[in-house]
């Protein structure tokens, strides 16, 4: 199977082409550069002369502005990226009726500590971020062959971006660190996620759910978990609030997994599990 997908060169991108990859289909990457086929979400619309190229079985929209700051300053670009793209594939899929698989976020729920949100939970758009991404998933979520995801991941990328490159980072160095006790989440690694995501894929699976770690935990205790995984000693390291980060973003955003684990027949990795893979991950790159 032909599988396009939009940010196929950036974290999450980079598994998923690798988890097409060993399952046998074939992947082709969309990015600004270094990919299959070169598109800016950002300018002119060039992803439909994309897919009338590419002519793709299915379609993975892992593609997305996550920096909060540079979407409040420019909600139109935070549309274009976020949003217009997935209009798009809607449209794609129900002209062919082909798969459109689009990975959503987590950036929904405030104000609930650690709670587990489902997929029923009434949503909160606390910036231009969340408003562009929930967009997206109306969208999305019109037309009968689109699976919508909501997750929250952390793997490695070769440029060295990405969370648990910098706590991982910063834990083995000591350096000066600020661990929110009061930002709540359910993070999974990109390897476990993508082969869950596949699995979901291969069982014909529609509509929204969300794919995470079956855990809640805070951004601190995540942290301290990564460091016992690796055996760090946490030094210079102090407990902060993510209310003074602007601008404001959700801080409830603990995932309820249970209709995906009943879908895929397992159980998804807790936090432990997810710590220890990433540590593993990032010594194989040291």
């Amino acid at each position: 199977m032909r599988i396009l997908i939009l940010g196929g060169t950036g974290l999450l991108g980079r598994a998923l082409c690798a988890e097409a990859k060993r399952r046998g289909h074939v992947p082709l990457s969309v990015a600004r550069s270094g990919a299959d086929y070169t598109l800016d979400l950002g300018g002119e619309d060039a992803l439909v002369p994309i897919l009338k190229k590419a002519k793709p079985d299915m379609v993975i929209n892992a593609a997305a502005l996550v920096d909060l700051a540079a979407c409040e300053a420019d909600p139109v670009l935070a549309d274009h990226i976020n949003a217009r793209p997935a209009r798009i594939l809607a449209d794609w899929s129900h002209e062919t009726t082909k798969l459109f698989v689009h990975i959503s976020t987590d950036h929904f729920f405030d104000g609930d500590g650690n709670a587990k949100h489902n997929e029923q939970a009434a949503v909160v758009l606390c910036n231009a971020y969340a408003r562009s991404k929930y967009a997206a998933e109306q969208h999305a979520l019109a037309v009968p062959k689109a699976l919508v995801v909501r997750t929250s991941i952390a793997g490695f990328h070769p440029d060295g971006r990405g969370f648990a490159n910098w706590a991982l980072k910063a834990l083995k160095n000591h350096e000066p660190m600020t661990l929110f006790d009061d930002f709540y989440g359910s993070i999974i690694d990109t390897t476990m996620f993508s082969a869950a995501l596949f699995d979901l894929i291969e069982r014909n699976q529609t509509g929204l759910i969300n794919l995470a770690s079956r855990d809640v935990s805070s951004k601190k205790d995540f942290i301290l978990g990564l460091a016992a995984a690796a055996g760090i000693k946490v030094m210079g390291a102090k407990t902060g609030s993510v209310r003074a980060l602007v601008p404001r973003r959700a801080r409830s955003l603990g995932l309820d997994v249970r209709r995906a684990e009943q879908m895929l027949g397992y159980d998804l990795p807790g936090q432990a599990a997810v710590c220890k893979t990433l540590v593993s991950q990032w010594r194989a790159l040291a």
